[in-house]
């Protein structure tokens, strides 16, 4: 018996594909009993989730992050209410709003050497400095 998996793919555990139809699931229900890969309550549970269409939406798309957002809601989020008054940014975006301001005042033509220099190759610019 695999027991080494608390939450298992309900897919892997009765052995079907995601397209499976609900008789297909229940026929795989009844073979996984026989073969005794996983626990009785994990195949029953595997069979109930795939029958349960917002069950199944969970398996078919958020299985491989469940465990992560699970972590995350038993996360202590208190230190969030308690925010210091005032936040420390990086110096990197200090004043951004004048550098966005004299982003728009660069003349036409300083755009176009732009262009020109950073659509060039590493080889076509260093031809271009000699």
């Amino acid at each position: 018996m695999n027991n080494n998996l608390p939450n298992p793919n309900p897919y892997q555990v009765l052995n079907i594909s995601p397209s499976a139809s609900n008789t297909e699931i229940t026929k795989a229900m009844k073979m996984a009993l026989v073969q005794k890969k996983y626990p009785i309550n994990v195949i029953s549970q595997a069979h109930k989730s795939l029958l349960n269409p917002q069950e199944r939406i969970i398996a078919d798309y958020l299985r491989e992050i469940l465990p992560l957002v699970q972590r995350f809601q038993k996360t202590d989020l208190s230190e969030l209410e308690n925010l210091p008054e005032n936040l420390d940014l990086l110096p990197e975006i200090d004043n951004i709003d004048k550098e966005i301001l004299e982003l728009k005042n660069i003349s036409e033509s300083d755009k176009k050497i732009g262009q020109i220099l950073f659509s060039q190759s590493p080889i076509q610019m260093a031809k271009l400095s000699n």
